[in-house]
């Protein structure tokens, strides 16, 4: 994604793991007692441990309890409460899948338990005896009436009593399962179906059970249900496989016709394409995110751009330990949230991003690249440009290591580093990173390209500052012009980069004096980013200083006031006061009220410049050196020719180390000094 400065393209994304409670009961069992269910016991007091974690106490009265789960499942070392035992023993065995389903766990006292197994197998015996006694009465009364020999009576009786040994295991079987069950997890139609079933009312079971209907024809139906379903979901997959194939073939058309209409600066018919090919999988994350990157860079549509980084996090976030997609997300969100000035949300996906890198959870080198890039444009934004430097240099000694020497991420880095470097006032540095940027680039695009433009943006910035050697207002139109043509063929007319040209050719008429020209570019910048962003967004600031200055240039000093307080207005909402831009925007100030003859307020206004560029830059940064030229400036007027000479001083000793003694303003503040030496003198003979 492309920034005002900083500009690596940002892509995708990754996961979040979101914690789910798993809750769960320890109760006793629910009974049924004269055909009314009485229900289990909460059992307060209980321990639960679950493996691999701190055991959790039961401490409400209805036994229930809770714990995090991070994991797809989980399993128990043990549930314990004095003087009671699990029922079902295998409950600690199994493995459990986080469910909104609570798990039970039922106990008793052994002593209970051992009167339950009891109870329920003198209740199985009784009905199997009765049962006996009904089947010797039927074989007798067939015998007594002569409907079976004697042979066939006896060997019924012998069947019948080797059935009655067999039933031992039958007994021990279910009064197992009786003394276990828990008639609370049971509905009402199921608890009668058990209680007849254990008081040996087994008809009366029969009976209701043949409520539900023919249960052999039921499963019968069951089956080929499970069959036709089968069916279907064979023809399913064939049928995802076929729409998996045209989803993919859709999806390279709308493509193609995006890739079609961008190259010939449609922009808004190339959204309309890789809109829908993201409306064809919500699911895919790299559409989403390209979709995000169209509208961020081409459009400047923070909303939707936000909306589709935002639908590709959702799905990250929905994946396992994918922490490369994860950082990936971060970066572009970040970046998205640098482009509009919303610095404390950057700053946030930016901590989470090398939060990641630093824990070694990425194995993405490139996109690790990316988050310390914005976190090198974020500390240039806040003013410190030796931790900008620090930062970029970071990236391009790891790019330089995996990258070959025209790869498009080592052009991002060095236009990067010559930005700041700009700043710094380091102007040969400046040039030479911004010279490679433009050379990588023109390889790699050709001439047309917005990243091409930037290079020629920032170097036509270089041309116009007297300290670079050959200040040359010819070739910084050149530049800017070229970067004007470019943006406006890419982007149309609704573009920020669009109005960062308009400004520099603003610049350019400013300082050939033609100043209707120059405020007539530099209101077109300021009308289109009013349009795009919210009245304190912060590049609105430059907007309104460098109309304050043309209008100082013309000698309309309220106009200028008026422009230089906007903009430090928008500076301190952005920044506060610690900031390099509000200490500029108070000696743009500082000038107007000098021109009016306002000399105290231009010294206080200088004097307080220059307290936030030595607590920010240091007492030998150039800029430091230059508020003291303002402030001897001042008192230079004001024929107070000792001030003059103290505050030129102090800045000729701060150029002379910075940039040696034959920069073109140390030169010029040697001379001056020499002369002021020589106003002194005659002062001080009258």
């Amino acid at each position: 994604m492309k920034k005002i400065l900083i500009l690596a393209s940002v892509l995708l994304f990754a996961t979040q793991v979101f914690a789910q409670t798993q809750k769960g009961y320890v109760k006793t069992k629910g009974r049924m007692v004269n055909g009314q269910l009485v229900p289990g016991e909460g059992l307060k007091g209980a321990t639960v441990a679950v493996k691999g974690r701190t055991p959790v106490l039961v401490n409400k009265d209805d036994g229930e309890f809770s714990f995090p789960m991070r994991d797809d499942q989980f399993s128990f070392d043990s549930v314990k409460k004095k003087g009671y035992q699990l029922i079902d023993a295998d409950a600690c065995t199994r493995v459990y899948k986080p469910s909104g389903n609570p798990i039970y766990f039922v106990m008793e006292t052994p002593e209970q338990q051992l009167q339950d197994r009891l109870t329920a197998e003198r209740k199985i015996r009784r009905n199997l005896q009765r049962q006996l006694q009904d089947k010797e009465d039927e074989i007798e009364e067939l015998k007594e009436q002569n409907k079976i020999s004697i042979e066939e009576y006896r060997a019924a009786l012998q069947n019948l009593y080797a059935d009655q040994e067999n039933n031992e295991q039958l007994i021990s079987d279910m009064a197992k399962r009786y003394s276990e069950l828990d008639y609370d997890q049971l509905d009402e139609f199921y608890r009668k179906v058990s209680m007849f079933i254990e008081n040996g009312e087994l008809t009366k079971a029969d009976s209701l059970l043949n409520t539900k209907g023919n249960v052999v024809e039921q499963v019968e139906e069951e089956i080929q249900k499970g069959k036709a379903i089968q069916e279907q979901r064979r023809k399913l997959k064939k049928a995802e496989a076929v729409h998996a194939a045209n989803i993919d073939e859709l999806a390279k058309r709308c493509y193609s016709y995006y890739e079609t209409f961008l190259a010939q600066h449609l922009n808004d018919t190339a959204g309309y394409y890789i809109e829908l090919r993201a409306s064809l999988d919500t699911t895919n994350i790299a559409w989403q995110n390209e979709a995000g990157e169209f509208y961020c860079d081409f459009v400047m549509d923070f909303d939707k751009s936000m909306g589709y980084y935002n639908t590709a996090l959702r799905q990250v976030e929905k994946m396992d330990n994918n922490y490369d997609e994860l950082l990936n997300c971060y970066t572009n969100i970040e970046s998205l949230y640098m482009e509009y000035g919303n610095f404390e949300k950057m700053r946030e996906y930016v901590n989470k991003s090398i939060d990641m890198v630093e824990k070694g959870l990425c194995t993405n080198t490139l996109k690790i690249c990316d988050s310390y890039s914005n976190l090198g444009a974020m500390y240039y934004y806040f003013g410190d440009y030796d931790k900008a430097v620090e930062n970029y240099e970071k990236v391009l000694d790891m790019q330089l290591k995996m990258l070959n020497e025209n790869d498009v991420n080592l052009g991002t880095t060095y236009n990067n580093l010559g930005f700041v470097y700009t700043y710094m006032a380091d102007f040969d540095k400046a040039m030479d990173a911004l010279q490679k940027a433009l050379k990588i680039w023109t390889y790699n695009y050709g001439e047309n390209h917005p990243d091409v433009s930037l290079a020629l943006s920032n170097i036509g910035n270089l041309y116009l500052y007297d300290y670079y050697s050959g200040f040359d207002i010819d070739k910084a139109m050149e530049c800017y012009q070229k970067a004007l043509d470019i943006r406006r063929s890419v982007f149309g007319e609704m573009h920020s980069d669009v109005a960062i040209s308009y400004g520099n050719i603003g610049n350019i008429y400013n300082w050939k004096k033609e100043y209707d020209k120059a405020l007539e570019y530099r209101f077109k910048a300021l009308a289109i980013n009013e349009y795009l962003f919210d009245e304190n967004y912060f590049d609105l600031a430059m907007d309104y200083g460098n109309i304050g200055r043309i209008y100082r240039n013309k000698g309309d000093y309220d106009k200028a006031l008026e422009y230089f307080q906007k903009a430090l207005h928008v500076t301190y909402v952005n920044f506060g006061e610690k900031h390099p831009d509000y200490a500029s925007d108070l000696v743009n100030m500082a000038y107007v009220y000098r021109d009016k003859g306002d000399y105290a307020k231009a010294l206080e206004l200088c004097e307080k410049a220059l307290n936030i560029r030595k607590l920010l830059m240091g007492d030998t940064s150039v800029f430091v050196g230059e508020t003291y030229v303002a402030i001897g400036n001042t008192y230079n007027i004001m024929k107070d020719y000792e001030k003059t000479l103290e505050n030129y001083q102090k800045a000729y000793d701060i150029y002379r180390e910075t940039n040696g003694e034959d920069f073109s303003t140390t030169q010029k503040l040697k001379e001056w000094i020499v002369i002021l030496k020589e106003k002194v003198k005659d002062s001080s003979r009258k």
